[in-house]
């Protein structure tokens, strides 16, 4: 026989042989590690332990302007409550379970790590449970150890080190102390750290009022989260409270009475996930960003913050249920002219679907929504609502042909009048008289911050802004000229109540307050008779609207005293809105809804009136002071010394010669007013004794009477 063909010689070990080896193994290399690590470590461990805060991982909390909460920031959802509200029953289902001797040992069991061990080696040396995990035979401290600074590596090393740490947590502090750490400290699956938010996500109790079953259950899940989740698996969840319930008998801690009725307890879960539930949520990703990048993600996540912001919870109710109803994509944005304080915000119609913000992020063209900063600039220099412009073709050097939204011109119209109906043309030549630098810096400084178009189609919004941006702008408006940055936080706290942040409104004067009183009068007509009237809301009101090309935009923006809105409708993809689907028609009625329930509680205001002002009425179609003949009469607001001196020359009577009258050539027509011959007349007539009214058609009467008289 080759040597090759020899049969190897095979070694079998028996299996009592193969168990001493281990131990020895096993023993053998503890020992010599945790002398090791005892010897070299343990200052190092001392001062990792008695230095740790162990829970700094706090939920930060946002609140609303009334102390309502809003939202929480969390990595880990934790709410850390102390040892004397949790009720004993939990505290005596998670001893039962986890370590039975916790008040009896000095950190770790012995009697623990060798009934681990040998599950361990019955299932995984001897197989007699393939599937069956690893033990640890951890206490309560190791526990926490290993929660706090260490991860769930499977290795001796790791083992070596939890006990040490268990050992020096034992010597640093009470077993109380312990204990309500681990209980704050635990994962409870689903994002729930600790005893308190479990409570609060599977039950929607406070941990204080769970009852005995409920106890038992919350206690069973940290073993495994996943597993033993009432969610996931409602059977097995069922059946390890029930073990826990057999375990707190078996050691006094509940009577079999209460036991079995505990057992027989129906599982009422009342599920309610932070992760799942986010109130006003466009708002609440807007302030998170301004955290971040002030204090960073480890503060925000794990700092236990005190957020307090100026959103109003029923405003924004209000603005969701407003842009819902509306069927269409969009934005509302809600700002206290005063103070700046944001009260409402709505980035979309869905935040689950699409979490673009379109109240802050999405840059549109305002369309004839950015005229009110073309007539602010013009009234501040000297034109008045009474100033006319014709409405007419005109075609620029450029080659620009600007053109009215109903194709048509309607020739001499006043700045009030152009303004209410949102004329084109006479936008863009007020822009051109005024002058297009001056009305960008008018622009920037009611609060605009994006870049603008420096040529004429500026009068057309043809530059991109954001609702924020121009709600922001009107705010001053609305605010007689004091501009006031949006503000979202008003103060923050940090866990211990100290006050580390604290924003006072910060203002500035932008604009005279008549200037702004006058356009606000304006503004108020456009929601009286013109553009705008979809957005009547019984109260005084102003604003605007805007469309732009093809109907891809649509906007209303306006406010009263006490609040400016923003309203814009509009496809992310920029697919038009329809046929004519303005911002009259589209979003118009979106704002009057949500102001109208936005204010139903507050006192009807009207805006306030600065003392140089004056209000006259005048002839609707000239704008100038009224005569007999004027058809139709309006009371128009002018910065005193601005307002009309002149009667109106379009509805002058002259005079009228009778049809039967056969000697027409022999009575000339008047053709403009002799004003100086009727002042004569007047100082007369006032030196007589003669006290009735006269009116400017007596006084033509009169001078008629004269050169009837001089041709006889």
């Amino acid at each position: 026989m080759s040597p090759k063909n020899k049969p190897k010689k095979s070694y079998h070990i028996p299996l009592s042989k193969k168990i001493l080896l281990v131990i020895i193994i096993f023993t053998m290399t503890f020992s010599i590690t945790f002398v090791g690590l005892s010897t070299l470590d343990n200052q190092k461990i001392s001062e990792m332990v008695q230095g740790n805060k162990f829970l700094d991982a706090i939920n930060s909390k946002v609140y609303d302007v009334g102390g309502e909460i809003i939202t929480e920031f969390y990595q880990e959802n934790r709410n850390p409550v102390p040892l004397s509200k949790i009720p004993s029953n939990l505290i005596n289902a998670s001893i039962a379970i986890e370590d039975s001797d916790f008040y009896k040992h000095k950190g770790i069991s012995l009697r623990g790590i060798v009934r681990a061990q040998w599950e361990n080696f019955k299932n995984i040396i001897l197989q007699l449970n393939k599937e069956a995990k690893p033990h640890g035979g951890s206490t309560i401290t190791q526990q926490l150890a290993i929660n706090t600074f260490l991860t769930r590596e499977i290795s001796l090393n790791r083992k070596l080190k939890d006990i040490l740490l268990a050992l020096q947590i034992e010597r640093s502090f009470t077993k109380d102390e312990i204990l309500e750490m681990y209980l704050n400290e635990i994962y409870f699956g689903h994002g729930a750290y600790g005893v308190q938010s479990a409570a609060k996500m599977y039950f929607n109790k406070n941990v204080q009022d769970l009852n005995l079953a409920e106890c038992a259950l919350i206690a069973g899940i940290p073993r495994g989260p996943s597993y033993y989740s009432p969610i996931l698996n409602q059977e097995v969840s069922l059946k390890r409270r029930n073990i826990i319930l057999n375990r707190m008998f078996k050691l006094g801690y509940i009577s079999k009475e209460d036991m079995e009725k505990a057992k027989q307890s129906p599982l009422e879960l009342d599920y309610h996930n932070k992760r799942d539930e986010i109130t006003a949520p466009y708002f609440s990703t807007f302030i998170l960003s301004q955290l971040l990048e002030e204090y960073g993600a480890n503060v925000v996540y794990k700092g236990g913050l005190k957020i307090y912001t100026t959103l109003d919870l029923e405003m924004q109710y209000f603005a969701e249920k407003a842009l819902q109803e509306s069927g269409h994509e969009g934005a509302i944005i809600a700002i206290e002219p005063q103070n700046g304080y944001i009260k409402a915000m709505v980035g979309g119609k869905d935040f689950g679907e699409n979490k673009f913000n379109r109240a802050t992020q999405a840059y549109r063209q305002p369309g004839s929504a950015f005229k009110p900063f073309i007539y602010l600039t013009a009234l501040d220099n000297g034109f008045t609502p009474s100033n006319i412009i014709e409405d007419s073709p005109v075609t620029f050097e450029n080659g620009w042909s600007p053109e009215n939204y109903e194709k048509e011109f309607s020739g001499l119209v006043t700045l009030r009048e152009a303004f209410e109906h949102s004329i084109n043309v006479v936008g863009v030549k007020l822009l051109e008289q005024v002058g297009i630098k001056k009305v960008i810096n008018y622009s920037h400084k009611a609060g605009i911050k994006s870049e603008l178009r420096p040529d004429l189609s500026l009068a057309l919004g043809t530059s991109e802004i954001s609702p924020l941006e121009i709600v922001s702008a009107y705010a001053t408006i609305a605010n007689l000229g004091v501009r006031v940055d949006p503000l979202s936080i008003i103060r923050i706290e940090d866990y211990s109540g100290k006050i580390i942040k604290d924003n006072i409104p910060q203002k500035k004067k932008a604009f005279k307050e008549e200037t702004c009183y006058v356009l606000i009068n304006m503004m108020e007509e456009v929601i009286k008779r013109g553009t705008g009237w979809n957005a009547k809301i019984d109260r005084p009101a102003a604003g605007k609207t805007g469309t732009t090309d093809n109907f891809v935009d649509a906007w209303f923006i306006g406010f009263t005293p006490e609040l400016a809105t923003a309203v814009y409708i509009g496809n992310d993809d920029r697919k038009p809105l329809g046929n004519k689907m303005t911002g009259g028609v589209v979003a118009a009625p979106v704002w009057a809804k949500f102001m109208r329930n936005a204010l139903k509680n507050n006192e009807k205001k009207d805006f306030f009136q600065p003392d140089k002002i004056i209000k006259i009425s005048v002839c609707k179609e000239s704008g100038l002071l009224l005569t007999d003949s004027c058809p139709e009469r309006l009371t128009v607001t002018f910065i005193k010394g601005t307002e009309p001196t002149s009667y109106c020359t379009i509805h002058q009577k002259y005079f009228e010669i009778p049809k039967e009258t056969p000697k027409t050539e022999e009575y000339p027509e008047i053709k403009k007013p002799y004003y100086e011959e009727i002042e004569v007349i007047k100082e007369k007539h006032i030196e007589t004794e003669e006290k009735e009214e006269e009116t400017l058609q007596s006084l033509i009467d009169k001078l008629r009477e004269k050169y009837k008289k001089q041709d006889e």
